[in-house]
């Protein structure tokens, strides 16, 4: 059996995810109303200068610049109104003003806008009343191009399509864009002791299902294609079966429980005779036992059974896999925070503890006391405003007001 790098580090670890030799996943075209949480795979192009013309940005009167004297002192006086949506583009002469709405063409030969808070109205005639260095040439105006100009790259190839991009593509009139096809992610969760969610057992000893709905709901975030396989007992000849029909199935299999060292762990057994291992271990807390390998083209993540432990190694680890699969970097959102209070540490190793996530007058700090425990089994610690707190390998207990490292756990998905 070959050898493999055992208990890592943290970097180690992303090294290893970041350049292992892999191809990203093919691409598809979508309606770009179905492009929702997908990773573009072509460079998205401003197709015209936006606005094609100078726009009105606010309701006023446009006037010409050298008119602004006169504006003043005798006043302007009033052509017919220049709606938004007006099929012509009317023309503006001299000692003369239009009244000109949000979004409407300027008229030709207009240079200036002058909201209609600064104008009084008298005997059909505008006037300022306003201090007139107040009005400055060209205010107001939204100039050709200041959008985006023809053929200026808008969105980029690896990125994620969310609400605004959305909002964005309907602008641009965009009906179809490529995209990264979905990443196929098996879920098989092994263990005696786990039950199904609305099933009943006679016994007390067992967990629900917790890891199969809590990663799945992780990979719909994701906008990826999650696949459930039926929980699996503690037996090898099933786990082992399990496995080679996920790998001949997914592009990503994640693997929960039967990661650690207990009589009954056989998943890493399995793992370890049907795919290449790359680690098995990372000198981390929580998600020590976390290992990495391959099967030709499947990338395999066994992750630890407690909750908190695999869903942590899963943001920390699988985000990474997804995103080189999509042709991405991944770069997790790290802010540094202040210590709301002391932070004790009992363990050497780097640690990602949950903590809960405050702003005030635009500081950032951090509390861990509404966490009831930092044990890897309570999946409750990571539910409302939480974030993960990089607490340094090696490191010693921390004083209140201490300024630590932050990673968000929504950004991760």
């Amino acid at each position: 059996m070959a050898d493999f790098p055992k208990l890592i580090s943290y970097q180690e670890a992303i090294n290893i995810l970041n350049t292992i030799p892999l191809e990203p996943l093919g691409t598809q075209q979508v309606h770009f109303k179905n492009a929702l949480n997908r990773i573009l795979a072509q460079d998205i192009k401003a197709p015209c200068d936006v606005p094609a013309y100078p726009t009105a940005a606010m309701d006023g009167y446009a006037i010409m610049f050298e008119d602004l004297e006169l504006l003043a002192t005798q006043g302007l006086a009033i052509l017919l109104p220049n709606k938004a949506g007006n099929p012509t583009r009317p023309n503006l002469t001299k000692a003369h003003a239009i009244k000109t709405f949000t979004g409407s063409i300027m008229p030709l030969n207009a240079d200036t806008l002058v909201i209609v808070e600064h104008i009084t109205l008298k005997d059909d005639r505008i006037f300022l009343n306003a201090p007139i260095d107040s009005i400055r040439k060209s205010q107001w105006i939204r100039q050709i191009g200041d959008n985006y100009k023809e053929n200026e790259i808008l969105l980029h190839k690896g990125d994620k399509i969310g609400a605004f991009e959305v909002g964005l593509l309907a602008e641009l009139n965009q009906s179809f864009v490529q995209v990264y096809q979905k990443t196929k992610v098996g879920i098989l969760c092994v263990g005696d002791e786990i039950i199904e969610v609305g099933q009943d057992s006679p016994h007390q000893n067992v967990v629900r299902s917790v890891n199969t709905h809590l990663l799945e709901s992780l990979l719909l975030q994701m906008g990826q294609e999650p696949i459930i396989y039926p929980i699996t007992k503690d037996d090898k000849t099933l786990i082992k079966a399990a496995y080679t029909q996920a790998l001949k199935e997914c592009d990503m299999l994640l693997t929960t429980g039967g990661m650690s060292m207990g009589d009954y762990d056989y998943t890493q057994e399995v793992m370890q005779e049907l795919s290449q291992i790359h680690f098995k271990g990372v000198r981390l807390k929580p998600g020590k036992p976390v290992a990495f390998g391959s099967a030709n083209n499947t990338l395999i993540l066994g992750l630890p059974g407690f909750p908190n432990s695999c869903a942590v190694t899963f943001l920390l680890f699988g985000t990474t896999l997804l995103a080189r699969l999509h042709n991405r970097i991944h770069k997790p959102l790290c802010l540094e925070a202040t210590l709301l209070e002391e932070c004790k540490r009992s363990d050497s190793r780097l640690e990602f503890r949950v903590c809960e996530v405050f702003s005030h007058n635009g500081k950032l700090s951090i509390s861990f006391a509404s966490k009831k425990s930092i044990q890897s089994s309570m999946v409750n610690n990571l539910t409302h405003n939480t974030a993960l707190a990089i607490l340094e390998e090696n490191g010693s207990d921390l004083p209140k007001g201490a300024m630590v490292q932050v990673m968000f756990l929504h950004h991760l998905v």
